[in-house]
Parts: structure tokens; C-alpha cells; sequence
């Protein structure tokens, strides 16, 4: 019979493996969801009835938390549907036994909590998806479909897909409903281990490196403050991203010396999966349209924080004495980005400095940024009071811009068939 390996979301099975061959999902988890997780078995007893279910250590997390860390790993919608049309190519399907679409509408539409779980306890190669999952997903009774019981080659077919579809893929288009989103993904590990097949230390929660994102700004204050707002906006996907060692001094201050580092990545063609962030001011813009000419890596991406509404009206200071001004794209850096108008902090002031013969506008620069920095740098959990809708959107810029690497890494390359096959 050997001993099983579920990977989860609910009662509903997405992937498993068996005795010494099953796949590594520690990605989608985080060290602190280490927690008794459940498994269900068949109740030989009463086997129309409610499953069995015995608790075991595991890694569960809630799918509404574990859909963000997909899409870092590239599983978004889009890279989905991709992979599924390269499975039909591969196979060499005459045609989609059932389209994507009607596929994506009927995972969507699964209310997970009403699955029975209570499944066969073995199954040969092959056997799972057709004699448990297509009735549980009501797939058999799509238009596409024939009744399981004659099993005509489009049946065979939808099995064949679905069994190579991959539990990502799944776990992905389970999330597009929202009544799914609260139920724990769950990877149970233990009967696994406890039967010898695999020790414990194999494991591990959190991506691999290869997975991870290096993020490099113009200053030390500005990884500080992305990096401080992804523990406390987005916790559940902040170890995806890595930020430079500052003990030593931080070595790429300046936008200058930024493209310059950028540069050298374009030219040694680095494999770490990197995101360069500019400031939104007059040099950071400058810079990034430099960047942007480099023929950089698929991998190396560049940004500048991004343009907001809020930025559009601030008090700032020049020749012509105090006006309000759109500090977009000339004098918006990092603390621009943070709750400027905290009880006890000073009024946001922006002074107008150095002038651009290049672009014809002067730079700007807020004053006292330090006070507002240090303000959140010092808040230890997510204050309702502090207005972060300023910093939450440089890190969904961030995000997006990682979820585009990750994306273009997935992309699928459809081989060509010989004409033997």
C-alpha cells in the first residue's frame, strides 16, 4: 500500500506523493505555520460516511495568504492558462478536452468545505483524478465530458491534463472563489517521516534562493523602510525578498552609483532574481530611463517608487517662495511615502535645491525626513492609526514588478512534436 503525502486545501487533495517520490511545497509556507494539521482516511467501517481524521504536524496556512506567495512563484492567472495550453501541445491532444476558461470556472466555483474527503487509501499511476477528483469538481457532467462509466478518449484525456496539471496551478484557480480563501492549505509531513521514507530536516518552510528576490535601492534608508513595511503590511510573503548587508556600510548610495552596479549586473548576467528601486525625484526618474535602455537580464528588473495622487499636492518651498506642488517625479523619495501628517511630527515641507539643465526642473527634497523615518521606523506592529496607504503602495508596486520576473521564469516553452509521435 505504502504510506501517502497530501499536500491540501481543505478536505480537497491537490497533490500527493507516495512513499520516497513526492513533491516540495515548502515554499508556500512560512516557518510559523508549523502546527497539527488534518488527514483524512477512509472509514472502512463506514465507508458512505464521514471521513476519518487523525491531526499531525504539519505546515498549514490560509489559501487567501498562500495565493500571494503563488504569484510570486509565478502561478498567476495568465502563466495558469499558459501551462495548461503547453500540457494540451505536449500530449499532443487533437484538441482541449475542455477549454481553460470552462476548467478556471469550475475550480472557481468549488466550494471546498462541502468535499468529502474521505478518499481510497491507494490508487495506481494515473487512477486519482478520474476515480476521485472529476465528480468532485462536478466535471463530469460538463458538456465537454462523457458519464464516467464510458470512458472514451476526451474522459482519458481531461484525466491526463488534470493529473499533470500541478497543485500550484490548482491551488491558484481554487482561490479565484472567495468562500475558499479562509481554509488552511495543508502539507501533512509526519506519516511520511514517521514511517522512515523521509527525514524530518527534508522539511523546510520558505522559498529556496532561487526563488527569492534581491532588492537594491539608492540608500540604506530606503531598503530600512521597504523592508520594515513588508514585515509589518505583508507579512505572510516578506522572507521572498532579500535586501543588502548593511553592517559593513552600504555600498550603492546614490543614483549614480546604482546605475553603475546595474551595469555590472547587465554585464556579468547575474542569476539572482534582482529588482533595482529608484527614487521618484528628478535624478531617480533620470536614472531609470538609463536603466531601462541597458539590456538587462530577464531576471534584473528597474522601478521607481510610484506616482500617487497623495504626492501631488504638497507644501514646497522655493525662489518663489511656499506653493503647492506635484513632488511626483521630482522630489517624492522613500519618507515622502510615510504618514506625513502624524500627531507631534512637523508640517511636510519640500525645498526645491539643485536644477536640471537635462530636464529643465529643479530636484527637490523633503525636509526633516529623518523625524518621519525614524516615526515608522519605530512602530513594532500594524498601527491603525498610521496612515500607510502611501507605503503599501510601493510595496504592491514591488511586488508586481517581482511577480513579472517570476511570471516570465514559469513561461512555458512548447517543445515540437516529431511527426513519429
Amino acid at each position: 500500500m505504502g504510506t501517502m503525502i497530501h499536500l491540501a486545501v481543505g478536505r480537497l487533495e491537490v497533490d500527493w506523493g507516495k512513499n520516497s517520490v513526492f513533491s516540495d511545497h515548502g515554499a508556500l509556507f512560512q516557518s510559523e505555520d508549523l502546527k497539527p494539521v488534518p488527514s483524512y482516511y477512509a472509514n472502512e467501517e463506514w465507508p458512505d460516511g464521514e471521513a476519518i481524521v487523525k491531526m499531525n504536524e504539519g505546515f498549514g496556512k490560509p489559501l487567501g495568504a498562500v495565493v500571494d506567495r503563488l504569484e510570486l512563484l509565478g502561478f498567476t492567472i495568465r502563466s495558469v492558462e499558459r501551462q495548461y495550453a503547453a500540457l494540451h501541445q505536449v500530449h499532443g491532444l487533437s484538441e482541449q478536452p475542455i477549454p481553460f476558461g470552462e476548467l478556471s470556472r469550475a475550480l472557481a466555483s468549488v466550494d471546498v468545505r462541502t468535499i468529502s474527503g474521505s478518499y481510497s487509501e491507494d490508487y495506481e499511476p494515473g487512477e486519482f483524478v478520474r476515480k476521485e477528483i472529476l465528480d468532485r469538481l462536478a466535471l463530469n457532467s460538463d458538456q465537454h465530458l462523457c458519464h464516467p462509466g464510458d470512458l472514451r478518449p476526451d474522459y482519458w484525456e481531461v484525466s491526463l491534463l488534470l493529473e499533470n496539471f500541478g497543485a500550484n496551478a490548482a491551488l491558484r484557480l481554487l482561490a479565484q472563489n472567495p468562500q475558499n480563501l479562509s481554509l488552511d492549505v495543508s502539507w501533512d509531513f509526519t506519516p511520511l517521516v514517521d514511517a522512515g521514507w523521509a527525514s524530518r530536516r527534508e522539511f523546510q518552510a520558505g522559498p529556496i534562493p532561487e526563488q527569492r528576490f534581491l532588492v537594491v535601492t539608492e540608500g540604506s534608508s530606503d531598503a530600512k523602510v521597504i523592508q520594515h513595511a513588508l514585515r509589518l503590511y505583508r507579512p505572510h510573503i516578506a522572507d521572498f525578498f532579500q535586501f543588502v548587508d548593511m553592517e559593513e556600510g552600504y555600498p550603492f548610495s546614490g543614483t549614480g552609483n546604482l546605475y553603475r552596479f546595474t551595469q555590472g549586473l547587465a554585464s556579468i548576467g547575474i542569476l539572482n532574481n534582482t529588482i533595482i528601486v529608484y527614487d521618484n525625484d528628478l535624478e531617480g526618474v533620470l536614472q531609470l530611463k538609463r536603466t531601462n535602455h541597458l539590456s538587462l537580464p530577464q531576471n534584473v528588473r528597474a522601478i521607481s517608487l510610484p506616482d500617487l495622487e497623495a504626492l501631488s499636492s504638497v507644501a514646497a518651498s522655493g525662489p518663489g517662495g511656499i506653493a503647492l506642488a506635484d513632488i511626483n517625479g521630482t522630489a517624492a523619495s522613500i519618507e515622502c511615502y510615510l504618514d506625513l501628517n502624524r500627531p507631534g511630527l512637523p508640517e511636510p515641507l519640500v525645498r526645491w535645491a539643485a536644477y536640471s539643465r537635462e530636464a529643465d526642473q529643479y530636484q527637490g527634497a523633503l525636509e526633516r525626513k529623518g523625524r518621519y523615518m525614524k516615526e515608522f521606523l519605530g512602530l513594532r506592529s500594524a498601527d491603525p492609526t498610521y496612515d500607510s496607504t502611501k507605503i503599501e503602495a510601493v510595496i504592491d508596486a514591488l511586488v508586481a514588478k517581482c511577480v513579472s520576473i517570476a511570471e516570465a521564469k514559469l513561461a512555458v516553452t512548447i517543445p515540437e512534436r516529431s511527426s513519429e509521435t
